[in-house]
């Protein structure tokens, strides 16, 4: 059976994403088989890396896209980096933890947000978008324990 095993995001700033998605997923940065600078896996707390990250050259725009093409081959649509966001991707979404910690962060970073609650699933989302303008979800799942407490996982 296929399961996810990581994505890819391209990025003109990788100190910013990668910034982010340790600060506030709490994705951990780990070992990269590329070249220093080149890029960032982002790992999970069971040591998975789960979000590959690619920096690009904003000087080479042009060299990357075709790049990223030759690569691709006729897969699909040429390439156009000048696009942000989730493209065709709705949202990438991730199990997590600690739902007050991560509105306290969010918060205090100055981080907008949305969240939506799903009370009969035991289930809160955060809608947050990461520094490319891909939309994430955060989805916090409630144990009785928190129920009970109000507290974080």
């Amino acid at each position: 059976m296929p399961r996810l095993e990581h994505w890819n995001l391209r990025t003109f700033d990788l100190g910013r994403t990668i910034a982010f998605y340790e600060d506030v997923v709490g994705l951990r940065s780990g070992p990269f088989p590329g070249k220093p600078g080149a890029g960032a896996w982002l790992y999970d707390e069971t040591d998975i890396p789960v979000v590959h990250v690619v920096r690009l050259d904003c000087s080479q725009r042009e060299r990357e896209m075709a790049r990223i093409s030759a690569r691709l081959g006729d897969l699909g649509p040429p390439v156009d980096l000048d696009r942000r966001g989730s493209g065709v991707i709705d949202h990438v979404a991730f199990a997590c933890n600690g739902l007050p910690a991560t509105r306290s962060r969010l918060a205090d970073r100055g981080v907008p947000f949305r969240e939506v609650s799903f009370p009969r699933l035991g289930l809160t989302q955060i809608l947050v978008c990461d520094p490319n303008g891909v939309v994430l979800e955060l989805n916090f799942r409630e144990t009785a324990l928190e129920a009970a407490n109000g507290a974080d996982a």
